[in-house]
């Protein structure tokens, strides 16, 4: 676990830097690039087993060398943007650290652009990197970049910019086809986020419970792949994360309730029903006892958000006592879950560098 918590560590003292200091524009950018090396070695030059994925996406790296074996692999699979990382990466090294890194270096732009975007600094890139999605492509490499672009898809949610939304979708469904299934959220969000939405939401869910296998059945003719997240189980399963989920939410709207003056805005209730919609879809596992990994993997899309909603609803404190409190109380709260998932999921620990590196 330490390689990761001095990764996080060392990101967010530069980070932090970058922007309290009063440094030149050029100078406050060199910063935040200098804070996203450590974050994009620790992704970039793991061990091939880091990851219960990450054999497959070695595999394929090893077999897809040039840009037609891209376009050719594509053809039968999608996704031709990811599978041209590949032939990117043997433009300069066969060793598979190159995929991992190009990924890394998307994954980590599109996080940064985004935090600058929302003004929130750096409160939000440790929720990103403590209960975020961030080491996420440690294990879904592909799926973790195509969440990545959707953060910035909720820019354009947001500030109503359908042509730029309707480009980022697609550039996401490049990396994994999952990002199609966001493409109608720009329409249901549009406008100000009223109770009726919320109902179309909440119905919307029930149908899906009700008429389930017919939905995972349409989704297995698209790519077989999908038949997996109909697997039943004895037992629930992914109810931690979930309920992790749902306490989150339970927090996010209590403070939305009570804090208006600060958050009722289009901003907040965009992110708010967002992460809504993820809560819904992470808790599906549980309600119909099926692998919670699939379902699971696409509510992170929306609880993502959680890098936004937690410190807008801490800083919605005027009282600076209470604004510490809770900040401190949520940074501890953070590091344990990040330490309890990291050291129990997708064979994230012990880390191991790739051995070009020699250590």
């Amino acid at each position: 676990m330490l390689p990761y918590f001095i990764a996080n560590f060392i990101a967010l003292a530069l980070f932090y830097v970058g922007y309290k200091q009063k440094l030149s524009n050029s100078a406050r950018y060199l910063f935040l690039l200098l804070s996203a090396i450590p974050l994009i070695v620790i992704a970039g030059f793991k061990y091939k087993r880091i990851g219960t994925d990450s054999g497959s996406y070695v595999y394929f790296f090893d077999n897809i060398k040039t840009f037609k074996d891209a376009m050719s692999f594509a053809e039968g699979h999608g996704e031709l943007g990811y599978w041209s990382l590949s032939a990117i990466g043997h433009l300069w090294t066969n060793n598979y650290y190159a995929l991992f890194t190009l990924s890394a270096c998307i994954v980590a732009a599109c996080y940064f652009y985004a935090i600058k975007q929302f003004n929130l600094k750096t409160l939000s890139l440790f929720t990103l990197l403590f209960i975020g999605p961030f080491y996420f492509q440690l294990n879904g490499n592909r799926q973790a970049i195509s969440i990545a672009i959707f953060i910035i898809s909720t820019i354009f949610i947001i500030k109503e910019q359908p042509v730029k939304y309707l480009v980022s979708i697609l550039i996401g469904f490049m990396f994994h086809k999952s990002m199609i299934l966001c493409l109608p959220l720009y329409f249901m969000f549009r406008g100000k986020i009223k109770p009726r939405k919320i109902a179309l939401i909440l119905f919307a869910f029930l149908v899906f419970i009700v008429f389930f296998q017919t939905f995972i059945s349409i989704a297995s003719d698209i790519d077989s792949r999908y038949s997996e997240y109909g697997t039943k189980r004895s037992a629930s399963g992914g109810v931690i994360v979930s309920m992790f989920n749902v306490a989150l939410f339970a927090w996010f709207f209590m403070v939305r309730m009570t804090n208006t003056k600060a958050l009722a805005n289009r901003q907040f209730d965009v992110l708010l029903a967002l992460y809504f919609l993820g809560v819904l879809v992470s808790v599906i596992s549980i309600i119909l006892r099926i692998d919670p990994s699939g379902f699971l993997r696409l509510s992170v899309y929306f609880t993502q958000l959680n890098m936004f909603l937690l410190p807008l609803t801490i800083y919605s404190f005027r009282d600076t006592q209470t604004r510490l409190i809770l900040m401190f109380a949520g940074c501890a709260l953070m590091m344990a879950y990040f330490f309890m998932t990291m050291s129990t999921f997708s064979n994230l620990t012990p880390y191991r560098f790739n051995p070009i590196l020699g250590l």
